[in-house]
């Protein structure tokens, strides 16, 4: 908004610019993470804000990283897109979501505590569960999507359809068809799927964040084409009037993310935690709705998809056989890390591996998402 001022008052267009705004908020975003993030690292060091148990006595990174980061794409939002619908719809989500993923953080944090108070035992402790109980968070996930899915289903008028494009087929083809109730379920689940999925993700040096930025570039290219009348038309994709300006709001997120990369790249410095995986897998989930590509987030996002499809059989197989696992560990990259084990002999060596290879997969993932939804489609 305040470039939008800046353009009133100066008379210079530049400045009004989407493509102007966009780079604007992606080096703000980038700058303010730069900046703030070594004395917040310094602070949840002195504070302990750690969920990892030192059983190798190498020191533990702190967690709730995702904070800062969160609050940069808040602000740089309000600074530099308009306060439409979407990038409303947006920010509510990522704030809302967050929330609960702090509140998860410190209730991890806080039973890592009771076990030095020796009111916990160190055997029934997991860094990933022992938040608030799974039950409740699903619950707060789904009322939040289902809310702000009713609220933008009723006054954005390209999601009163409950038109689906599907990956490899054209429109003209077959569309999937929802109505009204069920295409609002539809929007909540994948909210809710999307910010779980991108949470058990996170769970080596730098490995959620590079698939968010390609899932935010993604969402942000076709909000930029789609919300132009005249670049619709000529691709022969829906008009979807005030979505490119998600164009600064998917900046934004990539230039925190991006100056993010500098303080998690292995070995991390500090750990997004729920406070950020949360939050920006249930804004990711949300852009993806808003530009009509919701089924699109199999490709793209696969490897969120992986990481929640990978918890969920190992659940399954292991209720019905009595016991029995189907992978090593869940989520997938704890089953690849004890399988390169017998390879490789460093802890480093093996997690830089995943890392990288997981990494190579989202970019490729996010090359094949651009060419199915502008070509093939």
């Amino acid at each position: 908004m305040i470039s939008i001022w800046l353009w009133r008052l100066t008379g210079l267009a530049i400045f009004e610019g989407r493509l102007f705004r966009t780079g604007a908020a992606a080096i703000l975003a980038a700058l303010a993470v730069f900046f703030i993030m070594p004395p917040y690292i310094r602070l949840l060091k002195k504070l302990d804000f750690t969920s990892d148990l030192d059983d190798e006595g190498i020191p533990v990174a702190p967690i709730m990283g995702g904070l800062p980061l969160v609050l940069t794409v808040l602000v740089v939002s309000l600074i530099f897109a308009l306060p439409v619908i979407p990038v409303i719809a947006i920010l509510v989500i990522l704030a809302s979501y967050a929330a609960v993923g702090m509140v998860d953080d410190i209730a991890k944090i806080r039973s890592k505590r009771l076990i030095a108070q020796g009111k916990l035992k160190r055997a029934d402790y997991m860094a990933k569960a022992d938040g608030i109980s799974i039950k409740v968070r699903l619950f707060l996930y789904f009322a939040l999507s289902l809310v702000v899915a009713y609220a933008v289903h009723r006054f954005v008028p390209h999601l009163r359809e409950g038109h689906l494009a599907i990956p490899f087929i054209k429109p003209s083809v077959y569309v999937l068809d929802l109505p009204g109730w069920a295409f609002v379920l539809f929007m909540s689940f994948v909210v809710a799927a999307t910010a779980n999925g991108v949470n058990f993700t996170d769970g080596l040096d730098s490995l959620v964040t590079v698939p968010i930025i390609t899932c935010a570039f993604f969402a942000g290219v076709v909000a930029y084409i789609c919300g132009n009348a005249i670049w619709s038309h000529y691709l022969f994709l829906p008009h979807l009037p005030q979505v490119d300006e998600l164009f600064i709001v998917a900046g934004a997120m990539i230039g925190a993310l991006g100056a993010y990369l500098w303080y998690n790249c292995p070995p991390a410095s500090i750990y997004m935690g729920d406070t950020g995986s949360i939050g920006f897998g249930g804004a990711i989930g949300m852009m993806f709705i808003f530009v009509k590509a919701e089924l699109f987030l199999l490709v793209v996002g696969v490897v969120f998809f992986a990481e929640a499809i990978s918890v969920a059989v190992q659940i399954g197989y292991f209720h019905a056989t009595g016991g029995k696992r189907f992978f090593r560990m869940a989520p997938i990259h704890h089953h690849f890390q004890i399988g390169l084990k017998e390879t490789y002999r460093r802890r480093g060596d093996i997690n830089s591996k995943i890392v990288w290879r997981f990494h190579l997969v989202s970019l490729f993932a996010l090359i094949v998402g651009l060419v199915l939804f502008f070509k093939v489609r």
